[in-house]
């Protein structure tokens, strides 16, 4: 059986979840659409964003993140000495889902597919996803230069840090940023279609540990920036980002 070389699942994933939304709509009656137009409509609330954001979750957040920097070397020993031929393989894919220049891509074309066969949901949730992506990009690798963390295979230690010198390679390992892109780009599409899409970005966040490429807390943060985020701007649906300066007008 042939499968397609490592650098298109992520393009396959997509387009396959936009063939099952095509599925889906066939079965939505006058009725329910009514009904998802009355949802969709609180949806539409910019305010409803800032339930993202609200003490209670940044209160958990903070503390499964704490509990992760406690569980650093113990997630770490388990991960390299418990390697098998199935997991290589396994991880070598998933890696994938998290590589920016190739989700990017895909999930423009995703959003043009989209808005080319008039699919109106899936062209808003690729979109949804793209900003999640950008947004999230610059506060991700704005931590990565502060922190100054060394990645696992540098053998420094779980709390190595050379603060606001996070500009070679091996001190970028604080937040992850194939789990932020991964959990960016599949939140909208897991809120939006089926909360098992998570599964893809949940094997990218194990794929980085695996690989010994970051700390159990390097893809708790990365990945909860990428969640929130993505998370964020499916809440806001089709509200608009304005910048209104010398009548010039940006919506993002």
């Amino acid at each position: 059986m042939y499968f397609p070389k490592k650098k298109n699942w992520s393009l396959v994933v997509l387009l396959l979840i936009l063939l099952t939304s095509q599925t889906q709509a066939q079965f939505v009656n006058g009725g329910q659409g009514k009904l998802m137009d009355k949802q969709n409509s609180n949806r539409l609330n910019p305010g409803l964003g800032k339930e993202v954001f609200s003490k209670k979750n940044l209160l958990i957040f903070g503390g499964i993140l704490g509990s992760a920097f406690l569980l650093d070397e113990v997630v770490k020993d388990g991960m390299t000495h418990n390697q098998t031929g199935f997991m290589d393989n396994f991880t070598d894919i998933s890696n994938e889902f998290g590589e920016k220049k190739y989700m990017a891509p895909a999930t423009l074309a995703t959003w043009a597919i989209a808005t080319a066969i008039n699919d109106e949901r899936l062209a808003t949730t690729a979109m949804n996803s793209a900003k999640a992506l950008i947004c999230g990009a610059v506060l991700t690798e704005s931590a990565k230069f502060i922190a100054g963390r060394s990645r696992p295979d540098m053998n420094r230690g779980s709390m190595h840090f050379d603060a606001f010198n996070g500009t070679e390679n091996g001190l970028k390992s604080f937040p992850s940023g194939h789990a932020f892109v991964a959990w960016s780009v599949f939140t909208p599409f897991a809120q939006e279609y089926s909360k098992w899409i998570y599964v893809i970005p949940a094997s990218v966040s194990l794929a980085r540990m695996y690989r010994n490429r970051h700390w159990f807390s390097d893809v708790i943060l990365g990945g909860g920036i990428g969640y929130f985020a993505g998370l964020y701007f499916h809440k806001r649906k089709n509200q608009k980002v304005l910048f209104d300066g010398n009548g010039i007008v940006i919506k993002f």
